[in-house]
């Protein structure tokens, strides 16, 4: 009995297989003959539908291991522009998942695609002319054809997944007329681990899954830069997630070159927001600085960046914050050996970037700390700096950038707001170059520390600093003020304090424009400086301590000027040299320099030493006018406040031993012969009055209504004109003023004056000039001289008096 169940039980089993060998070669023949070609036909009915041609060369099934195999597959418009090639694809398929209702894949592998994104113009409605990328339009097209199918009610979502999907060896050309782009990536990698369009809990509501894609070496062409960033090796891996209802999860990892950037994205479909976390460790920033817009290649030789930031993306705006560090940052100029700019950190501090519809943009940040910065600036031998070499734009960029702005000006502009609480630098270096002098000017600041606080764009806002540094070694330089930060050339108050700079130094500014070597000295230097709108108004105190004169420069072409001289007459007796100079001017003005207007009154000062030293000395000591001298016309005499200033330049070349002056006499030969024919006739008249004059006091003019006068005028004229003359004059002419003032007319006629009369004129002029500088300080008698005298053209001040400053 049992022996006959087994039979029963054998021939079951026997038929079950034979019906499952049967069944399975039907399914086997119909996936190997029937179903090819009428997936095939399936595909070109579809894409003929939507406007496009699907094709392919070959198509594989093996149904007993669920494996679709398709090969050379390519996707194109109908007028032949490519979307897609691909060599191959392979697709196996997961009985597991196939038997509870789900395409489940256990790997799907593309070998070799080639994929097309291009953007360009394209006819919409009414034939207008509109921007469009060809895959947008191929997702618009089958959009279209799905809406247009009843597909009557609604339909459940299957359940997708992928264990593995592998993209091997792609292809992604990129190309977009409008920003003249056209890019190749190739060939990189793709792996997707875990894929799959429903969460945890089996709900269909997006997609989740592991991905790791391996892009190799990676050159791209940045769009409106022109300029090519590259990495050697890039690398993305990460994951998909649907933590809850409406939000998908986005980790998304790079490692470029060695560095890492990590990220997290949640995108919120229901509220239409983004929310992200960014961590950037030991990214390289060779590839980046290329990118910064220059007119000439600028290049890195190291530093890396490190980042915290939190990143909000939302319909009323975006918000980024966070802390930006850059580490042994290098920039440098191709072609040059040195670095334009190092910096060993470069922190930002508590950093945010908001921007939205309603209140515009704008960047605040709570501190930036530059430590050890080193900056290249040099002077070509056309007089352009390096800065102005590399960044200022040219005559066909500026008028493309007036043209795009006129078209842009009629838009509303989105205001932007910028504000730095603190920026402090620390130890820095300033390498300075001058190679338009001869020879070249070379000078470092070292030590460099500043502070910088509220540094903003907003109108009218001033930023304080206080910096310090050492030059040339041994100086010191000290500073602090405020300036506006979106003008500052145009508004600011600066002060600065230069001290103990050594003079050699500057020889080259000094024997190229003075023609001159400094051997010796200390230079310090206070320096006040105001602007307002524009007009400037600085205060220049220099102080040279024990210079020493070199040699001249040889065939020296320039205005050399007389620096011995100046020396002598600006050095006190503890070989000090204390010069104050103000300068004014706009500094909207185009050839404005206030480096310039400095030399060139400094310059003034030197050249007026042999031509104008009283003006000189004016200058110095502050006196109002142009401080020269000049005596009375016809006269032996000095204005008071001449005689002051004679006094008090007496006291300053007192105390300058190695000045000697010249005093030179002068006389007008034309005017100086009138006025002494009247002082003259004057000072018979105050003689014969008993009206005693002081040495060097000025004539009054007589009163002639004065009887003492009047009886005075009487005797002169019968002295010099004659008694005879006199008694026709008071019996002709009534007895009145008139009489009086044609008496003196006739009597200024009667005195003769010869050559010799002017030149004794020019002589005791020259003697009381000699009297009033040594008046209190006798030292002086040696070294003062009179000398021969000299005719010269009056001045409406007077008769110019002439001296010749010299070297004891």
């Amino acid at each position: 009995m049992p022996f006959a169940k087994f039979a029963l039980i054998k021939r079951w089993l026997l038929r079950a297989g034979l019906i499952f060998v049967f069944l399975t070669g039907i399914f086997w023949g119909i996936a190997q003959f029937w179903m090819p070609s009428l997936i095939k036909k399936e595909i070109l009915s579809y894409g003929q539908a939507i406007g496009y041609e699907i094709d392919y060369q070959d198509l594989k099934i093996s149904p007993l291991r669920l494996r679709l195999e398709v090969s050379r597959l390519h996707l194109a418009k109908r007028n032949g522009e490519k979307l897609l090639e691909l060599k191959d694809a392979i697709f196996d398929l997961k009985w597991s998942r196939l038997v509870v209702g789900e395409i489940g894949f256990d790997e799907i592998t593309l070998n070799q695609p080639k994929l097309l994104l291009e953007r360009r113009a394209v006819n919409g409605q009414s034939n207008n002319q509109k921007i469009a990328w060809n895959w947008q339009e191929f997702i618009e097209a089958i959009n279209k054809y799905n809406s247009s199918e009843d597909v009557g009610g609604s339909q459940n979502s299957p359940k997708i997944s992928v264990d593995q999907f592998k993209v091997v060896d792609a292809t992604l050309e990129l190309s977009d007329a409008s920003n003249q782009l056209k890019e190749a990536l190739k060939p990189f990698s793709i792996e997707l681990l875990e894929v799959a369009n429903y969460d945890k809990n089996g709900v269909v509501n997006g997609v989740r899954g592991q991905y790791d894609l391996n892009l190799g070496a990676l050159e791209i062409l940045v769009p409106g830069v022109g300029k090519r960033i590259s990495f050697n090796h890039v690398l993305m891996s990460g994951s998909l997630d649907n933590p809850e209802m409406d939000v998908l999860g986005v980790q998304l990892n790079l490692k470029l070159d060695g560095g890492s950037i990590q990220s997290h994205w949640d995108i919120h479909s229901k509220f239409k927001t983004i929310d992200g976390k960014v961590r950037v460790e030991h990214l390289p920033l060779q590839a980046f600085i290329p990118l910064i817009p220059a007119n000439k290649d600028l290049l890195s030789q190291g530093g890396e960046m490190n980042a915290e930031v939190m990143i909000k993306v939302s319909a009323q705006g975006q918000l980024v914050s966070g802390e930006l560090h850059l580490v042994d940052l290098s920039i440098l100029e191709a072609g040059e050996k040195e670095p334009l700019l190092n910096a060993k950190n470069i922190d930002l501090n508590q950093f945010e970037y908001k921007s939205s519809p309603q209140s515009g943009r704008a960047l605040l940040i709570d501190q930036v700390m530059v430590s050890e910065p080193s900056l290249r600036f040099d002077i070509d031998e056309k007089g352009f700096s390096n800065f102005r070499r590399l960044f200022s734009k040219d005559s066909a960029i500026s008028a493309s950038s007036d043209a795009a702005h006129k078209t842009l000006k009629n838009e509303v502009q989105t205001p932007f707001q910028f504000e730095v609480h603190t920026v402090k630098l620390r130890e820095g270096n300033v390498h300075f170059s001058d190679f338009v002098m001869r020879p070249n000017f070379k000078v470092d600041i070292r030590r460099f520390n500043g502070t910088f606080l509220g540094i903003g764009n907003t109108p009218n806002q001033m930023a304080s600093m206080e910096f310090d540094g050492v030059i040339a070694q041994t100086g010191s330089m000290r500073g602090k003020g405020q300036a506006a930060f979106n003008d500052p050339r145009r508004n600011n108050d600066l002060s600065m304090n230069f001290k103990n700079l050594p003079l050699t130094a500057f020889n080259p500014p000094v024997m190229t424009f003075a023609g001159y070597q400094i051997a010796a000295g200390r230079l310090s230097l206070n320096l006040n400086y105001r602007t307002k709108d524009g007009e400037l108004t600085g205060n220049n105190q220099i102080i040279i301590k024990n210079v020493e004169l070199g040699d001249e420069v040889p065939n020296f072409q320039g205005n050399k000027l007389p620096l011995g001289l100046a020396i002598a007459l600006l050095e006190d007796s503890d070989n000090t040299i204390d010069v104050a100079i103000q300068i004014a001017g706009n500094v909207d003005a185009p050839d404005f320099s206030a480096t310039g207007l400095v030399w060139q009154a400094l310059s003034n000062v030197f050249a007026n030493v042999t031509t104008a030293p009283f003006r000189v000395l004016a200058s110095i000591l502050g006196m109002s006018g142009d401080g020269g001298i000049s005596a009375v016309p016809g006269e032996v005499a000095f204005l008071p406040e001449d005689q002051d200033r004679m006094e008090k330049y007496g006291e300053y070349l007192s105390n300058r031993p190695n000045a000697t002056l010249d005093v030179v006499g002068t006389y007008d030969p034309i005017l100086d012969k009138q006025e002494l024919a009247r002082a003259m006739a004057d000072a018979a008249i105050f003689n014969d009055a008993d009206i005693k004059l002081l040495p060097g006091e000025a004539l009054d003019l007589p009163n002639l209504s004065d009887p003492k006068i009047a009886s005075a005028l009487k005797a002169a004229y019968a002295q010099y004109v004659g008694r005879i003359k006199l008694g026709q004059r008071l019996l002709t002419l009534p007895d009145n003023q008139a009489r009086n003032e044609q008496l003196r007319s006739e009597l200024i006629a009667s005195m003769v004056i010869t050559e010799n009369d002017l030149h004794t004129l020019g002589v005791n002029r020259a003697k009381l000039a000699k009297d009033l500088l040594v008046k209190n300080h006798p030292s002086l008698d040696s070294r003062i001289q009179v000398v021969e005298t000299k005719t010269v053209k009056a001045e409406k001040e007077g008769i110019p008096l002439e001296v010749d400053l010299r070297i004891k």
